[in-house]
């Protein structure tokens, strides 16, 4: 019965969810980051896309964005041109394509931020950011839920 009950307990810690919120500190650079872990918002043959909302401040002043980690699972990795949030165009900064999840081949990725106003995290917060990404080799759509945003904005209280 307490091998039952042992292994229960053990099966049930299995499914508990992680961290809502991840934060780290860099003693280098002095910079506190909060920020979610990668939640999909996107996928279908040829492209899957995670994002995480995060939050980053060093001596009073904050940076809010959403990380953004397009990956094509065919030959010619993600190219991004344009980000919207309805019709507004979002202010994307790629910061690298590289080759990521190699188990039986690898898959080419576009990883960037979208940068966002304190003002516009705090209403993404509320209502969600709805994403449409045009890029060279295909267009993906997807909405960051308001929770993680709200997570995020949680923990620096």
């Amino acid at each position: 019965m307490r091998f039952l009950a042992l292994s229960l307990l053990v099966c049930l810690a299995g499914c508990t969810p992680g961290a809502d919120v991840i934060s780290r500190y860099d003693d280098r650079t002095g910079f506190n980051e909060f920020y979610t872990p990668e939640h999909e918002i996107f996928r279908d043959r040829k492209a899957i896309m995670v994002v995480r909302p995060v939050m980053i401040e060093r001596s009073g002043t904050r940076a809010y964005g959403v990380l953004t980690n397009i990956r094509r699972r065919v030959p010619n990795g993600p190219i991004v041109e344009t980000m919207y949030s309805g019709n507004v165009q979002l202010q994307y900064q790629r910061h690298d394509r590289l080759l990521t999840h190699c188990i039986d081949g690898c898959q080419r990725a576009e990883v960037g931020v979208i940068h966002l106003t304190e003002a516009a995290f705090r209403t993404a917060a509320r209502t969600g950011l709805p994403l449409r990404v045009q890029g060279r080799r295909g267009r993906y759509e997807g909405i960051v839920p308001g929770i993680l945003f709200r997570q995020v904005l949680d923990r620096l209280r």
